[in-house]
Formats: structure tokens, C-alpha cells, sequence
């Protein structure tokens, strides 16, 4: 009624207002001006006008503290029994507190309250308490806002409404109190209150923000049964929940409610963007496309934002389809979109797992260019590239280039720090990884872990610089024991600050480093001890520490030190691996392990240790009782051991067999066979290998099923031995078009 009253008192003064207006005045400032003056005088107030319009134009511009200083200016000069602002203007001006971020605006809200009760004649109605409610929850406080129920019967026998319920849902939301907001539903039904589906909108995105997802469909079910009727809010918010838990299931039943009780101009772009990751999870890239593309035709409302782009970018980097997110990308620009962190954070993502380094830094490059600010999650993603195999030396120089520019601005992490020391290390950059070392590592800048120092005396064995990583070894060897140590040690007594111990990993890929070619040292084929390579020594050291360390050689260490023994031809190395693997109770060996001992066997010269290994590898595999069967690598070993070191006949017979047997021999296994028929004196070999591949091997223009495809290396494999047993020429040039025709390559 009082609302009826004030708006017959205003309607009269903009009548007269207008009428005014139109005689004289042309000016809007000067129109809104006179409103307030009017506006004053009509609702019988006291008050000096100019503080009502003060008032006016403060709740206009969202200025909550000067609407209050207005406002208590105002009620200040009131006296009793006038009624200087009326119900509406306190709803305005209460919608505006209500925001406020200050206790002093909640205080002021209280005041309010107050004042109508006894100052403005007016009796508070369920909304202003709603306002302080809202403001208690925008503070964090909701048990606050909470007592408002108690307060609002004892003072004015205001009975909670369901927006009540829903305002002290909204409260709850803000702080994540997932157990108290289910505790205010239950109290809403035990007052017949029924909610409604702004209520369990609420409910189902504070359980998505707390990721509670069963308990999000369990309270979808629950609308359902209290006939609540979800609208696109409700539907968006389940679907986002089906993709983040990956419930496939649940998330088509919700899109397929999308699809049919939806109307088009109902969906919003929030929708749109969840149905596209929704597709893309359940369906594939291709599918997501179809939904993207047919956007304008199935919404023409919808415009794609940068969300939608983002979106889609991921999806196609995830299916691996770099061209189509560039395409994607290209989209983004034409509709004049601008690219946002999320979207070079993305596309970053994407070319630091194809390992692009340049690719990764041009793009950090043009997001600074445009003025977006990086992160340190970018930032990190950056410098982990550097661990890429394709990285190459001006790529790293680029990319220590900006972490020396951006390092005090965004924080790498030790993951990352990692990444590049490996980088380094790669390369031999010994001196730039133990600078990384120094400035990030020894200072506490990131703690150091195994890896960090792993890449650190990596760096040094790349970099030739042996007896360096060997004093950074002894060093850590000790801190290892010290952590050992502690370890069984009461935690007062603990003394290693930075508990760091050596792992398998940290061998094996050390002694694997250990066994590329030292360029300083001379291949002898010596058994003697004395003449060993001193990377090899090293291998063998490093070995030879794991057990009283008592860390246990895997399978891949043992391979590494193999491989080691096989590069350097040391034979009397390579006979104590074999000795250590013969005796090692924990160790099964598997094939690749045999594979690599006959490997480092035929690359010593002991051809006759590799047909033993063989020997005893076919016979237990012919008994059907073996664990370990020979494969195809073991067959191509075999063979080119036999090709050098001059047991061609028993290659014959090893073929027999395995023709016999049925063996599946590839492409590689032919090639070295026909390698192994070549290498032997006169032409019969040749002959044989040639006749091999006449009848036994397919050409790549016409493959034939169980005939394996002979490749480049079969071909040029035959020339070449034809050319050094000394073909007459004739015959070479038959051979030349032979080989012409058997690749498909035009002769010159």
C-alpha cells in the first residue's frame, strides 16, 4: 500500500515534469536535475533536495558510500512523523549496500533496518532482510546470515520465504559448505517449504564446484521427484559435471535433454561450450568439428567466444590434429577474438609435447608482443621443452635468453629447472648446467632432487669431462649413505637436510651415457683390464656400487652395461656382466637382455659365443617350456655375427631351421642373411643371396602376402658386394637396372 502511495505522489510530478520540460527545456542534465527536485517535493520530505538528489545520483552510479553518507544526512535532519524517503528508495539504495565489501556496509545495512522501524514509519519486509543475508555471504559469513531467520521472527514475525532459503543457499555456495547448504534444504522441507529450481540450481553447482558428482546426480534425481523443472542452467551445470567426471553415461542422457526439450534460443553460449567438450569426449574430434560448424544454423544467437576456441583448440592438439587447431585458430582471429593466455597457454601445451622448442618460444614471444601477461604455469610448460631430443642449441640459447629475462617475474619450478639441465646436458654444456646448478639449486631457490644432479654430471660425461662427473658422484655417493642413515634414525637425530638417494634410474642412465664412443679412446678387442676405455672403467664402477648400496641392477641397467661392453669391444668386461647376470638370483633376463649380450658379443669378435647364446636360446624354445623365445632382433644379431665372423655355413643351417620351423622372418632378418650369404669368399654366397631374394621376397610396387618386401638396404646390399667381388661391368650395369626397377626409381 505504501508503494501504491508513493508512486500516485511521483506519477503527478512527472507530469508536471514533462509538461514543464517541454515548454523550456532541451537539456538532459537539466531534465534529470529538475526529476529529483520534483521527485523531492512530491514525497512530502523535509529534506533539503539537494541531498536527496545526492542520494539519487549515488545509488545511480553504484557509489555506496556516498548513497550512505547522503542517505544519513537525510534521516539525521528528519523529524517525527515525516516520511522523507519512501519504501522504493530504500530497496534501491539496499540493493546497492547489499554488494558492499566492508563490515561498515553490512553495518550500514543493520542501520537501515533500524531507522525504518523507527525513524522512516516503515515496517521491514522479508527483502531487506534478504539484502543483509546476501551481503553476510558476500562477506564469507553465512552462520551470519543464518541468525537473520531468528532475528527476522523475533522483530518483526517475518516468516522465512522460499527466497529466503534460497538467499541462505547462495551463502553457503560462497564458502563450499556443501553439508550446511544440505542442511538448509532439509529445513526448508520440514517448513513446507517447497524448493523450486532456483533452489537445487544452487545446490547442483556448489556440488560441481566441490566436485561431488555422484551426489550431483543423486540431487538431480531428487528435483526431478519434487517436480522442479530444470531449465538450460540446470542442464549446462550437469553436463559440465558428466565431462569432468568422465561419466559418459550420465552426460548423454543429459545432452539428449538438451536436444529434445531445450528450445534453440533457450541455449546459452555456457551450454554450447559444455555440449562441444561433452562431443569431444564421447564421440571424438570429428563429431566436435560437426557441432562446431553447424553453430550459426543450430543457434544463430550463439557466438562463439574465446572459451568456445580455447575449447576447440585443445581437443584437436588432444587428437593430435595440430593443422585443424591452427585452421581453428585462424577462425578465431577473423572473428576479431583476441587471443587470451588460455589460448597460448594451450597452444604451447601442444608443441612442448611434439617437442617444437623454437615453435613454443615464438609463440611465448608473440603473447608478450600482444600484452598478455604469461603465467608460470606457460612459463614452466616453456622451459620443460628443452628436454626435447629435436631441441637444438640456438633453440636453447633462445630459450635460457628469456628465463634469464622473465626468471625474477614468473617462477620456474624443479620439474622445469630439470628439463633444462637435461637440455644442457645433451648437448655436453657442462658449464651452462652447472650455472643453473649454482644460481637455482645450491642457493634453495628449488630444491634439487636425483634428477637434478643425474643431468648434472650427465652434462659432464657429454661434455668429456669424466673426472668432474666422478667427483660430483663420489659426493653424492656420501649423501646417499648419510640419508641411508637417517633413515633409520629417530627424526631428532636426523641430519640431511635435502634427502637425496641414488635410484636405478640414476645408474642405468648414467652407465648408458657412459657407453657412447669415447673419442679418446682406441678400440683394442683386449681382455685385458688394463687397456679398458675409462668411460668403461666408469660404467663398470657404477655398477659394480649399486649392491652395496643395496639398490638391485633392473634388466635396463644390465642392458646398458652390455651395450657399454659392445661399443668399447671389451672383452673381459663384457665376460663379468655375463658372470653378474649368470649368478644374480633377482634377475629373470628377458630377451632384450640376451639380444644385447649377443650383440656385445659379436661386436668383440667371439662369434661362437653368439651360436652358444642362440644355441641355447632355439633349444628352449623348441622344448615349448622356455620363458624366453628369440625374436626377430635376436635373428638379425645372429646373422650378422655369422657374415663377420666367417660361420657362413652355420648361418645355412640356422635358415634351414627357421624356414623349417616357420619362424616369421622379416625384412631386417633377410637383409642381414643376405649380408651374412655376401660376405663369404667367391660368388657362390652371392649367387645364393640373390636367388634368396628372386624367390623368396616381394617388391614394394607389388607386396605379396608371407613374402617380406625387400627394401633399399636389400638391394644396394648386393651392389655393393657385387662391386668388391669385382663384376665386370656388364653385370653391374644389369644390376644397376635391376635395382631401378626393383625400387621404382627412374635410372639416370
Amino acid at each position: 500500500m505504501l508503494r501504491r502511495q508513493g508512486q500516485h505522489v511521483v506519477y503527478p510530478a512527472l507530469r508536471r515534469l514533462a509538461s514543464h520540460t517541454q515548454q523550456q527545456c532541451t537539456n538532459p542534465r537539466h531534465l534529470f536535475a529538475t526529476f529529483y527536485a520534483n521527485y523531492a517535493t512530491a514525497s512530502n520530505t523535509l529534506a533539503p533536495s539537494k541531498e536527496l538528489s545526492r542520494l539519487q545520483q549515488a545509488i545511480g552510479q553504484g557509489n555506496i558510500q556516498q548513497a550512505a553518507l547522503a542517505y544519513k544526512s537525510i534521516v539525521s535532519h528528519i523529524k517525527a512523523g515525516e516520511k522523507s524517503i519512501n519504501r522504493d528508495l530504500i530497496r534501491r539504495l539496499l540493493m546497492l549496500a547489499r554488494h558492499g565489501k566492508r563490515k561498515e556496509d553490512i553495518d550500514f545495512i543493520n542501520s537501515v533496518i533500524s531507522d525504518m522501524k523507527q525513524k522512516l514509519q516503515l515496517k521491514p519486509t522479508p527483502f531487506e532482510y534478504h539484502a543483509l543475508m546476501y551481503a553476510y555471504g558476500l562477506q564469507q559469513s553465512p552462520e551470519k546470515a543464518y541468525a537473520i531467520l531468528e532475528r527476522m521472527k523475533r522483530d518483526d514475525h517475518i516468516k522465512p520465504t522460499l527466497h529466503t532459503y534460497n538467499t541462505l543457499l547462495g551463502c553457503y555456495k560462497r564458502v563450499n559448505n556443501v553439508d550446511r547448504a544440505e542442511e538448509i534444504l532439509a529445513e526448508m522441507k520440514q517448513h513446507k517449504i517447497k524448493p523450486d529450481t532456483v533452489t537445487y540450481n544452487t545446490m547442483l553447482h556448489l556440488l560441481l564446484r566441490t566436485h561431488h558428482y555422484q551426489r550431483m546426480m543423486d540431487m538431480y534425481q531428487a528435483m526431478k521427484a519434487d517436480k522442479a523443472r530444470p531449465d538450460s542452467y540446470t542442464f549446462s551445470t550437469l553436463l559440465d559435471a558428466a565431462v569432468k567426471s568422465k561419466d559418459l553415461h550420465f552426460g548423454s542422457e543429459i545432452y539428449g535433454q538438451i536436444t529434445q526439450k531445450c528450445k534453440p534460443k533457450d541455449v546459452d553460449l555456457t551450454m554450447v561450450n559444455n555440449m562441444i567438450r561433452f562431443v569431444a569426449d564421447s564421440s571424438g574430434l570429428s563429431k566436435a568439428l560437426d557441432l562446431y560448424y553447424c553453430l550459426p544454423d543450430r543457434y544463430p544467437h550463439i557466438r562463439p567466444d574465446k572459451v568456445t576456441f580455447n575449447i576447440m583448440l585443445d581437443v584437436c592438439f588432444k587428437s593430435q590434429n595440430p593443422a585443424k587447431a591452427y585452421q581453428i585458430f585462424s577462425d578465431m582471429t577473423a572473428a576479431k577474438l583476441k587471443p587470451d593466455v588460455v589460448t597460448y597457454g594451450t597452444l604451447i601445451d601442444a608443441e612442448a609435447k611434439m617437442g617444437h622448442l623454437k615453435a613454443s618460444i615464438q609463440l611465448f614471444q608473440d603473447m608478450c608482443n600482444a600484452s598478455i601477461e604469461p603465467n608460470d604455469r606457460i612459463f614452466n610448460s616453456l622451459a620443460n621443452i628443452a628436454s626435447s631430443k629435436s631441441a637444438r642449441p640456438s633453440d636453447l640459447n633462445d630459450l635460457l635468453d628469456l628465463i634469464d629475462k622473465y626468471q625474477h617475474k614468473f617462477k620456474l619450478d624443479t620439474k622445469a629447472y630439470n628439463a633444462l639441465m637435461y637440455g644442457l646436458a645433451q648437448n655436453g654444456r657442462s658449464n651452462q648446467a652447472q650455472h643453473v646448478y649454482d644460481t637455482v639449486f645450491r642457493h634453495a631457490a628449488c630444491q634439487p632432487d636425483i634428477a637434478t644432479f643425474t643431468h648434472l654430471i650427465l652434462a659432464y660425461i657429454n661434455d668429456n669431462q669424466l673426472d668432474d662427473a666422478l667427483e660430483i658422484y663420489y659426493t653424492l655417493r656420501e649423501h646417499h649413505k648419510k640419508c641411508m642413515q637417517d633413515a633409520t634414525a629417530a627424526a631428532t637425530k636426523r641430519k640431511v637436510k635435502i634427502p637425496i638417494q641414488l635410484d636405478t634410474t640414476f645408474y642405468s642412465t648414467i652407465i648408458a651415457a657412459l657407453s657412447k664412443d669415447d673419442l679418446n679412446h682406441a678400440i683394442s678387442y683386449s681382455d685385458d683390464t688394463d687397456e679398458s676405455s675409462p668411460r668403461l672403467v666408469a660404467a663398470m664402477s657404477f655398477f659394480n656400487d649399486m649392491r652395496p648400496l643395496q639398490i638391485q641392477p633392473t634388466m635396463h641397467t644390465y642392458t646398458a652395461m652390455l651395450h657399454a661392453c659392445g661399443q668399447y669391444r671389451d672383452q673381459y668386461v663384457l665376460d663379468q656382466v655375463h658372470k653378474l647376470i649368470k649368478v644374480d638370483l633377482y634377475l629373470d633376463p628377458d630377451i632384450a637382455i640376451y639380444n644385447a649380450m649377443m650383440d656385445a658379443y659379436n661386436r668383440t669378435g667371439n662369434g661362437e659365443k653368439v651360436l652358444d647364446i642362440w644355441q641355447t636360446l632355439s633349444t628352449a624354445a623348441a622344448s615349448n617350456h622356455a620363458q624366453v623365445a628369440p625374436d626377430q632382433t635376436t635373428v638379425s644379431i645372429l646373422f650378422d655375427s655369422c657374415g663377420h665372423n666367417g660361420y657362413t655355413q652355420q648361418a645355412q643351417s640356422i635358415w634351414t631351421f627357421l624356414k623349417r620351423t616357420r619362424f616369421e622372418l622379416n625384412t631386417n632378418n633377410y637383409n642381414s642373411y643376405i649380408e651374412c650369404l655376401c660376405r663369404s669368399r667367391g660368388r657362390q654366397g652371392w649367387d645364393a643371396a640373390m636367388a634368396i631374394v628372386e624367390q623368396d621376397m616381394s617388391v614394394p610396387s607389388r607386396p605379396q602376402h608371407g613374402k617380406p618386401v625387400l627394401d633399399e638396404k636389400t638391394v644396394n646390399t648386393l651392389l655393393s658386394f657385387a662391386r668388391k667381388k669385382a663384376f665386370d661391368a656388364s653385370e653391374l650395369d644389369r644390376l644397376e637396372q635391376w635395382r631401378a626397377k626393383m625400387l621404382g626409381e627412374p635410372r639416370p
